[in-house]
């Protein structure tokens, strides 16, 4: 193509993308078929738009490729590659794809890339001398056709097993859509199930079957005589005061036994919908507010997300809508009422659950409370709010909690010798749910260990699990930003990364092209390595669930002895450098 053709095509895309750029609202219609799937199998799903992860909303849709790695994958649309994006964890090799009618397209955890696509990766791969790159790219550099091979599908990053994650967003704000309202082809005539729902008692005064614990409708009980466990339903339940509700239901695809989430909950109580959970857009800044909609020390012990009716003040989230008291429920009479869930699939397969509440004038039960004294320092979901002590301090922005509280601030000596100051913990009287967005702590360096500043690094501590957190030194001071309310403290890392051979020895006769490196740190995480074939930098790409890492030496080796290099530096700037001699 000569430089008048790529500036004539560079415009015509330029105003195909002006012409079919829309203005979106939430209740806008979706282009049909204009998107083909992003596989020539059968759409078969291990994982659906919004469903409720760790910490977070799905941000697409997982499909099935027959549990290996290869499945062929094609360019939905006509468009340019806008974005090429590689790491250890996350999305693996990721791609992004922008099409003309203001839509993106992202296909994450490839095994490999395609074509001019993956000549340009390893260019930048060179380039800038590292496997994790995430580069953004002109509209001319790599035009796409619909139908294209771009991908091979695969098992790259935080992923659980071979499958293709897919989304589509909207290309001004990459907020990201239910694929399946664009019309491509998927079979599902299996109904949800509602596993179980739970009733929760909402403050002081209220009480479920007399109690101040949640209630679950479906039973579990052993038979002290029998010891066999058998199972009953509370079709009335007993209650006082304002209450909540949770419920726990799951889908499954055809020839699966995977339990995805439902794509639609309703809530109603004496048939006036209360309740609504239907996500069809999120904007990623949303995406943790997941946390605030679940049970979630329930989900921490169970992994089993009860989605509640209620919805916190903080809760910006607009994956769900409440019609009444923000999703709480309360009875101004003593009379029988209906609560009832429906819940629906995307094909229009649905189940329902429902049982009676009656409202009772209940004697307040005393409850014991943690002590009121210790939470003595008052948080705002919608200001700023710091805290300052010696040594410690916390800065929250706004919208950090979901709802108002009160902050416990306790130090406690460590128990565990590699940790080298007391542990700085917060603790909340109401809520137990992790922050909505970072906020920042600082710790000041001791003067007793300010000769080790260089070796220190910040950790969280939860009962035995210790993480080291990335950090900033200003002077005598750790700045930290934090993602969970764990305890903080300091230690130290002064043992360097180790690394291994994983499938060639020293001095011995290679037989593969591609060689194999354990690399492990024990603390600070690592965050650089190099390795050198022969004098020359050669890409070595990482896994980080196997901690390994692949390097293909096909083109780059002579007959007879070779020498590798691998250099590997933790955060804390601990360096090991290993080298091999390689018979070939």
């Amino acid at each position: 193509m000569n430089i008048t053709q790529q500036i004539a095509r560079n415009i015509a895309f330029t105003l195909l993308t002006i012409l079919y750029t829309p203005i979106f609202s939430q209740n806008d219609s979706y282009p049909q078929n204009y998107f083909r799937s992003p596989v020539n199998i059968p759409l078969a799903t291990s994982g659906i738009f919004a469903e409720i992860r760790s910490n977070h909303f799905h941000s697409g849709m997982d499909f099935r490729i027959g549990g290996v790695i290869g499945e062929p994958v094609y360019a939905v649309a006509d468009g340019y590659v806008s974005r090429i994006k590689v790491s250890a964890y996350g999305g693996g090799k990721t791609l992004y794809i922008t099409h003309p009618n203001g839509y993106k397209s992202v296909y994450m955890h490839l095994n490999n890339f395609v074509g001019a696509i993956a000549e340009y990766t390893k260019q930048c791969h060179y380039k800038q001398r590292a496997f994790e790159i995430d580069v953004e790219i002109a509209d001319s550099m790599l035009m796409v056709k619909k139908g294209m091979l771009i991908a091979n599908a695969g098992n790259t990053g935080g992923s659980g097993g071979p499958h293709l994650h897919f989304e589509l967003r909207h290309a001004h704000n990459d907020k990201t859509i239910n694929p399946l309202l664009f019309g491509m082809p998927f079979a599902d005539n299996i109904a949800p199930v509602i596993h179980n729902i739970r009733v929760y008692p909402a403050g002081e005064g209220s009480t479920i079957n007399g109690q101040t614990i949640p209630l679950m409708i479906k039973d579990t009980r052993t038979d002290k005589k029998t010891k066999k466990k058998h199972t009953f339903v509370h079709d009335t339940v007993y209650v006082s005061g304002r209450i909540y509700t949770g419920i726990y239901a799951t889908d499954a695809a055809p020839n699966s036994t995977q339990k995805n989430g439902v794509y639609e909950i309703k809530l109603y109580v004496d048939d006036e919908l209360i309740f609504h959970y239907s996500p069809t857009e999120f904007m990623f800044e949303e995406t943790r507010a997941a946390n605030s909609m679940i049970d979630y020390e329930w989900y921490k012990k169970n992994r089993q997300a009860y989605i509640l009716s209620r919805k916190l003040r903080g809760n910006k989230s607009q994956t769900c809508r409440v019609y009444k008291n923000n999703g709480y429920i309360s009875f101004a009479d003593n009379g029988c009422h209906k609560v009832e869930y429906r819940v629906t699939d995307f094909s229009g397969n649905s189940a329902k659950m429902s049982f009676v509440v009656k409202n009772t004038l209940a004697t307040p039960v005393a409850v014991a409370t943690p002590s009121a004294a210790k939470y003595n320092i008052p948080i705002a979901y919608y200001l700023k709010n710091r805290y300052k002590t010696d040594g410690y301090a916390v800065y929250f922005d706004e919208n950090t909690f979901y709802e108002n509280d009160l902050m416990c601030y306790q130090k406690h000596p460590a128990k565990y010798r590699s940790i080298l100051t007391d542990v700085h913990t917060l603790t909340f009287k109401n809520h137990s749910l992790p922050p909505h967005i970072t906020y920042t702590a600082k710790l000041t360096i001791p003067d007793s260990l300010m000769a080790l500043k260089q070796k220190l690094v910040p950790v969280t501590v939860a009962g035995k699990t210790i993480v080291a957190q990335p950090f900033t030194i200003n002077a005598d001071t750790m700045v930290v930003k934090l993602r969970t309310f764990d305890g903080l403290a300091i230690s130290i890392d002064t043992i360097a990364p180790k690394v291994s051979p994983s499938n060639f020895k020293e001095g011995k006769k290679i037989t593969t092209k591609t060689l194999k490196v354990k690399i492990s740190d024990n603390l600070s995480g690592i965050t650089k390595y190099d390795c050198y074939l022969n004098g020359e930098w050669i890409l070595a790409e990482h896994d980080g669930k196997t901690a390994t890492l692949t390097i293909d030496t096909v083109g780059a080796t002579a007959t007879g002895k070779n020498i590798l290099k691998v250099i590997v530096t933790d955060r804390i700037g601990n360096t090991t450098v290993k080298e091999w001699v390689l018979l070939f």
